[in-house]
């Protein structure tokens, strides 16, 4: 398969073979799919044992491409890519039947004979865009999700990830028939295509900048579009918390692939009585985690391309640096930086800042706290360390976000039982585990009449004979 990156170069009789390339691909899936054969639970079950014989023949590789484009030791890329991708598979074929089956719900007495119950059909060709920052895990979750619900599928893969995206091309053709599923990695082609085409669904990772450009493309065709963004996700210490464990989490969670995690702690809350012994802890746990300059540290995972680090290395000077603030342009790295006093024009305080960048903000008021994240976009995470039932009930009830913790960070996505995805501007839609499986299909309701016995005289014109009987029944038994 074509696999050629997009650029103003790359014009042409290649650019037209990548277009046509695609549109054999949609033409095919979309022919498989009319087939009927993803139906079949078993089908599914083979392309998702298929997957994962894929990830297990070739992991080495895997963790290779990884540490080529994001400078990821192998134990991170194992730990935060392949591992819970494998986990998500083993909880997908677990379940697979059961989630599938029909589920019967209530019906009321006056509709008797009668069964209710809801049903799970696929949402036919869906194309998954994937982001660069987790290139392999955020490729394969949704698309473990998609084969489970039944889907053809096309893999959007990231340019900026060149290493991953095109193993994962060439894995996914050897593995897969490219009618059930295939990889691509042209976004302009994707996005013509979006407007084309009508699609069952669109699966978007990534910035809100391209994010906007897909919705309004989905538009066109009224294609149901689901978006996991990011956004600036905050942490909170109060006075009560573990203030060690506290330090040892969030330098853990910010740590991980440099900061370059949407649900990575943002901007930290401190109460201003424990801002101290909490900052010492976290150069503590800072120092231990990386035994080395972070810059020259192997398994320190590295800034994906230039224009990102350059943005990063920019917002060392919007404030005053407490702890870090060392880059290096060879190694592509920037070690974990706390800022505080931040410039109010910077960008800091404005956009999701996807790196180990964390300013830091002093309280000693958990209610204005509150009321000041109220009024900004709702966060994709939030994170709470507190010991204090109130206060926990304040923050957690007075503010709203995707998904968090309490007294943690990050660890939320690792669990398959809790639905992941945004609200508002960090994003629209739920996957991972059973929500995966809900997103990537739709949900038919059937009530199931009696053909033996016709029971109730009220449905029937003109109506007048049980009309005061009728509206005591809608108004009080329904």
């Amino acid at each position: 398969m074509n696999t050629t990156k997009s650029s103003k170069k790359n014009k042409g009789p290649e650019k037209t073979a990548v277009a046509a390339d695609l549109r054999r691909i949609i033409t095919a899936q979309r022919e498989f799919y009319a087939s009927g054969q993803t139906r079949d639970i078993a089908f599914r079950r083979q392309l998702l044992i298929n997957l994962k014989i894929m990830i297990r023949d070739n992991e080495e590789l895997i963790l290779d491409a990884l540490r080529a484009d994001l400078g990821k030791s192998h134990r991170e890329g194992y730990i935060t890519e392949i591992g819970i991708v494998e986990q998500e598979l083993n909880h997908t074929l677990r379940n697979l039947r059961l989630w599938n089956s029909p589920k019967l719900t209530r019906t009321p007495f006056y509709m008797l004979p009668a069964a209710s119950y809801k049903l799970r059909h696929p949402r036919g060709l869906v194309m998954i865009f994937s982001s660069w920052n987790y290139p392999f895990q955020l490729a394969i979750m949704p698309l473990i999700a998609s084969i489970a619900a039944g889907n053809c599928t096309i893999l959007k893969l990231s340019e900026n990830a060149p290493n991953t995206s095109k193993l994962l091309c060439e894995l996914i053709g050897r593995y897969f028939d490219r009618e059930c599923v295939a990889a691509y990695m042209d976004s302009f082609e994707a996005i013509k295509a979006i407007k084309r085409e009508q699609f069952g669904m669109i699966f978007y990772t990534g910035g809100p900048a391209v994010a906007r450009i897909v919705a309004k493309a989905a538009a066109d065709k009224l294609t149901p579009v689901v978006l996991e963004l990011g956004g600036k996700s905050p942490c909170i210490v109060d006075k009560t918390a573990n203030l060690r464990l506290a330090a040892k989490r969030i330098v853990a969670g910010k740590l991980i692939n440099a900061g370059q995690t949407c649900v990575a702690p943002d901007y930290l809350f401190v109460e201003s009585s424990v801002k101290d012994e909490l900052l010492g802890y976290i150069k503590e746990y800072h120092d231990k985690f990386c035994t080395e300059d972070p810059c020259e540290n192997g398994f320190y995972p590295k800034i994906v391309n230039r224009m990102h680090f350059d943005r990063l290395r920019s917002y060392l000077a919007d404030g005053d640096i407490l702890m870090g603030g060392e880059a290096n342009e060879d190694t592509g790295r920037i070690s974990l930086t706390l800022m505080e006093r931040i410039d109010k024009d910077s960008k800091l305080m404005s956009e999701e800042i996807f790196g180990p960048i964390l300013p830091i903000f002093e309280f000693t008021d958990i209610d204005a706290v509150i009321s000041t994240l109220s009024k900004r976009p709702k966060s994709l995470a939030l994170y709470l360390f507190t010991n204090s039932k109130s206060t926990r009930a304040a923050v957690l009830g007075g503010l709203d976000f995707g998904c968090g913790c309490v007294n943690d960070t990050v660890m939320q996505t690792a669990n398959p039982h809790l639905p992941f995805g945004g609200i508002g501007e960090s994003g629209i839609g739920k996957y991972h585990g059973k929500a995966g499986f809900n997103t990537f299909t739709t949900e038919s309701s059937v009530l199931k009449s009696s053909s033996y016995f016709d029971l109730n005289p009220l449905r029937y014109p003109p109506f007048d004979d049980f009309y005061s009987f009728s509206k005591i029944l809608l108004r009080y038994f329904t």
